[in-house]
């Protein structure tokens, strides 16, 4: 009896070509500014003049790359591949770099982005250093200009300390929470929470659909991840690069449309709050 095995959406040698194209990016990178000669390509491609005629012919059959006066550049086609296989790797840099956070933090909201964190500083709770994943929070959240939190879960007690802190101090900042972290805060410390909630400077705000705990204190941006039994912090991901700053600030944006002031006399709330406080 003979076995027919038929596939669907595959072309094995379709995907042995996008493979040399992957490995061809360099080529394609040292045409970024061209037009470049095929010597100028192999020195920019850490290549030999013989891979970097046969990446330079076959691109060329692709439509990647044209040749003209001067050498080869890239088409309109080499652009968006490049900037494509570009994307790419560095969302795979990113992943295999928050390997740890995704894997207390299941939210396609980070993992669509996980590029924008490929150079970020990732602390990991250990039996050493238990306390790792909140030494960054404590470190910024101590003295800022700005600073607007998300809070999913409840807040470490040396974090809630700083805000009881800055709550007498008369210190402003913006945070909003879930219930269910609110209730946590309540639970853990009474006074703390009542002290922080009908402060005149903290701006509270609650919404149930926040997507992880997140901070945007001046310039950085801090995400923190929660054992799913315990809720104890372990693990946070730091970076101050632009581009993750201004998607935390849209993301956060987003969640404080869909927030309700918080009601600091009488604890989380059972219901929308629509009441504005202090202006807003």
């Amino acid at each position: 009896m003979m076995t027919t095995v038929y596939t669907r959406g595959m072309d094995q040698s379709a995907l042995g070509r996008d493979t040399e194209l992957l490995q061809r990016t360099p080529v394609l990178a040292a045409c970024r500014d061209g037009p470049v000669g095929r010597s100028t390509i192999a020195e920019r491609a850490d290549c030999s003049r013989t891979t970097a005629y046969r990446a330079t012919t076959d691109l060329e059959q692709r439509g990647l790359l044209e040749q003209g006066d001067g050498g080869y550049r890239l088409t309109g086609l080499g652009v968006t591949a490049l900037d494509r296989i570009e994307r790419f790797r560095a969302e795979l840099d990113g992943a295999r770099h928050l390997e740890s956070v995704l894997e207390h933090i299941d939210a396609p909201e980070l993992r669509a982005n996980v590029h924008l964190f490929a150079d970020a500083t990732v602390a990991v709770a250990s039996p050493q250093n238990p306390n790792a994943p909140i030494e960054p929070w404590l470190e910024h959240f101590e003295s800022f200009d700005r600073c607007r939190t998300l809070v999913v879960a409840g807040c470490p007690r040396a974090v809630t300390r700083q805000g009881v802190e800055h709550a007498r101090n008369g210190v402003d900042f913006e945070s909003i929470c879930t219930p269910l972290a609110l209730e946590a805060d309540q639970n853990a410390s009474e006074e703390a929470f009542e002290t922080i909630a009908t402060a005149e400077s903290p701006s509270l705000y609650t919404n149930p659909d926040l997507p992880f705990t997140m901070g945007i204190i001046d310039e950085w941006v801090i995400i923190g991840g929660f054992d799913d039994e315990t809720a104890l912090p372990t693990v946070s991901v730091t970076t101050d690069d632009p581009d993750a700053r201004e998607w935390a600030d849209e993301l956060y944006r987003r969640c404080r449309a869909e927030a309700v002031p918080l009601d600091g006399t009488s604890g989380p709330p059972t219901g929308p709050k629509r009441e504005q406080r202090k202006g807003q």
